[in-house]
């Protein structure tokens, strides 16, 4: 998994099967910057959004 965008040293925002996750683990953001690889060895937990009908009622 690449990254796309880091929002701190543990959590990141990734793709995996053309689906945007959240993608967390210890330190697994540490030193690296948007387009790295990660370690999938730290890999602790992967969020995914299962019912996209959510944002549109985030958005009301």
């Amino acid at each position: 998994m690449k990254i796309l965008k880091t929002l701190n040293n543990n959590v990141i925002v990734s793709v995996k099967d053309d689906e945007e996750v959240i993608v967390m683990g210890r330190g697994i953001a540490f030193n690296k910057k948007a387009g790295d690889d990660i370690n999938e060895n730290q890999v602790d937990k992967i969020f995914t959004l299962e019912d996209e009908n959510i944002t549109t009622k985030l958005k009301r």
